[in-house]
């Protein structure tokens, strides 16, 4: 195999789509055909040591692992794509790759319904077609009308404090805030009650966009948009679901 670096090589001619979904018009960026030697990419994703550790991999129901390889050209195309600059949270970062199987899983509550990342998410699809099923969902909360939570509280999150009678210190501290989120959104209820993804949605949740697993299609989109792993029980029992997954900010980093 060629050195990790030229593994990760961005095919010049990968094709680019642009769709706006929700009442919000939430942008999603998708590029097919992004890496050159998809086979490559699979093959170092797949040669390296995972873990399950939550100081590695968090709530996320699945394996994380790591490699120092030179991302630059990476976030930087991913800035390109996205329009804007983006940053990564840490220097150097890492190629992080990550898996999910259904054999013999279980999955807590949070797994159980949408979540949030920290700002733009974006992630390679590196399953090859044989073994490329799901995808990715993006969610409307059902309760509350959001699609999407600020990384501080908006206007709309004010307005939803405000038609519940909130008191202002919900959301005037970061520890507030955090518990406003899982109260009145992400509260367990919401949940899906069986072991499963929460998929097409339920009586709290609504499916307002599946993005398709692809072969070597790398996906962006606000991570503050309400969003799951789009996985049924029947998928991934044998092949591992593997992804290199990136987290950028749209803020630069001290």
């Amino acid at each position: 195999m060629s050195a990790p670096h030229a593994a990760l090589a961005i095919n010049p001619h990968y094709r680019i789509t642009t769709d706006y979904v929700g009442r919000g018009r939430h942008k999603i960026v998708i590029a097919d055909d992004f890496y050159q030697h998809p086979a490559q990419v699979l093959q170092l994703a797949l040669e390296l040591p995972y873990t399950d550790r939550f100081e590695i991999v968090g709530n996320f129901p699945g394996v994380r692992a790591s490699i120092n390889i030179d991302t630059q050209n990476l976030f930087e195309t991913i800035s390109d794509l996205w329009g804007t600059p983006l940053y990564p949270f840490f220097n150097p970062q890492p190629g992080v790759f990550q898996g999910i199987t259904n054999k013999n899983y279980h999955l807590n509550i949070g797994q159980r319904q949408p979540h949030i990342d920290q700002d733009i998410t974006a992630m390679v699809y590196l399953n090859p077609v044989e073994s490329c099923v799901g995808g990715t969902g993006l969610y409307r909360h059902r309760p509350t009308g959001l699609e999407r939570v600020s990384i501080i509280p908006d206007h709309n999150i004010r307005e939803l404090a405000d038609r519940l009678e909130l008191s202002d210190e919900f959301l005037n501290s970061e520890e507030g805030y955090e518990n406003f989120q899982n109260s009145m959104i992400f509260n367990p209820l919401f949940a899906n009650r069986e072991n499963t993804y929460i998929n097409k949605g339920n009586e709290y949740w609504e499916l307002i966009k599946l993005i398709e697993m692809k072969p070597n299609r790398l996906i962006i989109f606000d991570g503050r948009c309400f969003h799951s792993q789009y996985i049924t029980p029947d998928q991934y029992t044998e092949a591992f679901r593997v992804n290199q997954i990136v987290y950028l900010s749209q803020q630069a980093k001290d």
